[in-house]
């Protein structure tokens, strides 16, 4: 089964809204947990599901090109959703990184060749000519999208990783 441009996203921002609602989870039992607190994790959370939704309101109907034509048309109001969260960088982080993902996902596909069209798990590793976005747009490292928590049942603390 091929990953659309559409899944990748989907799954992406769905495990992100994950992790950070285990963070949260992790907090409110008394764990401490570098990075934002749990409301603004929660917050965070919510902005992956918006994410989702509206990746998920695109129709599939197995045209790949008109699909990620679909999702770029996302990007502008991505863009205003983060503008509209200045007061609120970890949640605008989201809808930046959501924006960014989608230029890179767009990138990667047109650098594919039309049999490779599914987009690599390692998308995130990858060199694109767009990376400059995230400073144009001011998204810090913070950025929820590059961040790894790794949960230790038996250990109270939780160490990022890399």
């Amino acid at each position: 089964m091929t990953t659309t441009a559409r899944d990748y996203l989907v799954n992406r921002f769905q495990t992100d809204a994950v992790v950070l609602r285990e963070r949260v989870a992790l907090m409110a039992r008394g764990t401490k947990v570098p990075g934002p607190d749990a409301a603004t994790s929660r917050r965070m959370a919510d902005a992956c599901d918006e994410v989702v939704a509206m990746l998920l309101a695109i129709a599939s109907h197995g045209d790949a090109d008109a699909e990620l034509d679909a999702i770029m048309a996302l990007v502008p109001l991505l863009e205003h959703r983060a503008t509209e969260q200045q007061a609120n960088p970890a949640v605008r982080s989201v809808y930046a990184g959501a924006a960014t993902r989608i230029r890179e996902v767009r990138s990667a596909e047109a650098q594919s060749s039309p049999a490779d069209r599914v987009p690599s798990e390692d998308a995130d590793d990858a060199e694109f000519p767009d990376d400059d976005i995230e400073d144009d747009l001011d998204i810090d490292d913070d950025d929820v999208d590059d961040d790894v928590i790794v949960f230790d049942e038996d250990n109270d603390s939780t160490a990022p990783t890399t």
